[in-house]
């Protein structure tokens, strides 16, 4: 007697019920898998810059004391010329550019950043472009948008503002995104502080919901620096990413 065993295979049906299986799990889980991805690395982004921005201003006050007493040179711009756009240069170029490591010091209207970069509730922050901000391109492909407020005539500084574009001028170029905010008041405090939190007491609440600042979708999103910080360097999960 001869046996033939009998061999069992899939038959075309299960195979195509298997593979639909697949493709609904990989459509639902890659998602996922990719933003946490993304997510990941901005917050590793931001923390290099963190620190690339600290370490400057620590280099910057060994040498000129605390940022309270910065100045900028009359003498350099014209007596009683207080305008930001003659101040911003000087600025940069005595407390920032001996400090960081530039690839292109592109100044002030630098014609390379578009007019394209969006508040989190999508309108056009319609600034980083023009005069009232200078541009330092880092080898890092990091961009650093400084701005300033002066004491009047004095010659003191009073408000540093600074923008970064973590990934250059790679898309999205939205806050809360791939772009950050710090602030610090020279009169009142003496370390970087991501915006909003120039105060300790300011409560999470307030960081996402703020109405005019806060980061959420209705918002600016320019208090989105300091709500990952205050979460443990970490994108939560109420973060309107």
């Amino acid at each position: 007697m001869i046996h033939h065993d009998k061999k069992s295979a899939f038959t075309l049906a299960e195979v195509l019920i298997t593979l639909g299986i697949i493709g609904v799990i990989a459509a639902i889980t890659i998602p996922t898998l990719v933003t946490n991805y993304q997510k990941k690395v901005t917050v590793n982004r931001l923390k290099k810059n963190y620190a690339t921005i600290s370490q400057m201003f620590t280099k910057a006050i060994n040498d000129y004391g605390d940022p309270s007493g910065w100045s900028f040179d009359f003498g350099e711009m014209g007596e009683g010329n207080s305008n930001i756009n003659a101040v911003l240069p000087i600025v940069a170029k005595k407390y920032f550019l001996p400090y960081l490591d530039v690839m292109d010091d592109c100044g002030i209207s630098c014609a390379k950043v578009p007019n394209t970069y969006r508040y989190m509730n999508n309108a056009l922050v319609n600034q980083f472009h023009t005069r009232l901000f200078y541009t330092m391109f880092l080898k890092d492909e990091s961009i650093i948008f400084l701005s300033v407020n002066s004491n009047g005539n004095t010659g003191l500084l009073s408000d540093l503002i600074i923008y970064v574009d973590l990934n250059g001028l790679k898309a999205p170029n939205i806050l809360g995104k791939d772009v950050f905010g710090y602030y610090l008041n020279t009169s009142g405090v003496s370390k970087l502080n991501f915006w909003g939190l120039t105060s300790k007491n300011v409560s999470r609440d307030v960081l996402l919901n703020d109405s005019i600042s806060g980061c959420n979708k209705n918002a600016w999103g320019r208090l989105c620096g300091a709500l990952i910080e205050r979460d443990g360097w970490k994108i939560s999960d109420d973060y309107p990413w």
